[in-house]
């Protein structure tokens, strides 16, 4: 049998081992995510550069809050590619109150589908593309002007802004929740009608230990996932549990295809082994993202050699634990790819 990459990735996603893993890597594009011509043409040049199995596409970290009213300067990134922010759209309970069910296809959200829309005419029907979904609680919370505390960044419980909103303003954070829920479902079933052919649904740290409790994330981010990753319909789903102690055993029960997390972070499972409590969903990772930009290529070829050696005889998808650095080298995104083939 001659593999196709659609063939490689239906058949991971359906709990089966394929020839070969198949293997990604996403980056940020800084000075090119507002305008969906040039998003679509870096996105494109990247795959041809490095001849991925499938496209996770990486848009703007911030345009999931754009269509409630956050703004961001695109002049001016930060050191972790993120542009400036000028002003959040939640600064107060009645704030949070104006937060309303929008159209899919609303500001931002349009202009993704239209880059979308650009990658799947350029690339045609046999890349496999993922268009990228943030979890309900992870808006919410950029929208009242706080950062979702993935990776390994520090995130006190204490600092949460959404907590005296949960004590405080139940009724009024649910219903901001189910809004925000209801237009990023909208905006996933526009995704699958533009071309995606599945979802990569980011949680954001939001399933950190420690973070919200978990009576907490159950009430407050379970049901707004669910009610979003139904959106997919048969499409399937990857979903990313970010950062340190991401708990990638709660969403065993998630209807997803894939599960991603970070093994080498604290406080996290390794992949080998995962069989025992994943069931038929399909594993992802084995490379540390942080390698990346650092000269690394070596040590990324040594841990991506490694995690396809062990898990050669099951659904598993090679790729760095979360996006690369902007500045990763050639050399090191090269190897990646080659491992895949090892």
């Amino acid at each position: 049998m001659s593999w196709t990459k659609q063939d490689r990735i239906k058949a991971v996603l359906s709990g089966e081992a394929a020839d070969r893993p198949p293997v990604t890597a996403y980056r940020h594009f800084p000075g090119m995510e507002y305008e969906p011509k040039k998003i679509a043409q870096a996105m494109v040049q990247f795959q041809e550069e490095y001849d991925w199995d499938w496209m996770k596409i990486n848009s703007s970290a911030v345009y999931y809050y754009e269509p409630w009213g956050n703004r961001y300067d695109y002049e001016n990134y930060n050191a972790s590619h993120v542009p400036t922010k000028l002003d959040c759209a939640i600064h107060s309970p009645a704030d949070m109150e104006k937060i309303e069910e929008l159209p899919g296809d609303t500001d931002s959200f349009g202009r993704q589908l239209e880059a979308l829309r650009l990658i799947r005419g350029q690339v045609g029907l046999e890349l496999p593309l993922f268009q990228s979904v943030y979890a309900p609680i992870a808006v919410l919370l950029n929208l009242c002007g706080d950062r979702s505390p993935g990776r390994y960044r520090e995130s006190p419980r204490q600092e949460c802004v959404l907590l005296d909103y949960f004590r405080e303003h139940k009724e009024t954070t649910h219903r901001a929740l189910e809004n925000i829920a209801r237009t990023l479902a909208s905006y996933t079933e526009l995704c699958v009608k533009s071309g995606a052919d599945g979802i990569f649904f980011a949680e954001m740290g939001l399933a950190r230990e420690g973070y919200l409790t978990l009576e907490e994330w159950k009430e407050f981010t379970v049901p707004y996932d669910k009610l979003v990753l139904e959106a997919a319909g048969e499409k399937p789903v990857i979903l990313h549990t970010c950062g340190i102690y991401g708990n990638p055993e709660r969403f065993t029960d998630y209807p997803i295809q894939g599960l991603h997390w970070a093994e080498s972070a604290p406080g996290n499972p390794p992949i080998t082994g995962s069989e025992a409590w994943l069931g038929g969903i399909a594993a992802m990772g084995g490379v540390d993202e942080r390698l990346f930009g650092t000269g690394a290529a070596d040590r990324i070829a040594t841990m991506a050699g490694r995690s396809v050696a062990e898990n050669r005889h099951r659904p598993f998808l090679l790729a760095p634990e979360c996006t690369v650095d902007a500045s990763s080298f050639p050399e090191e995104l090269k190897a990646l790819r080659a491992a895949a083939e090892g």
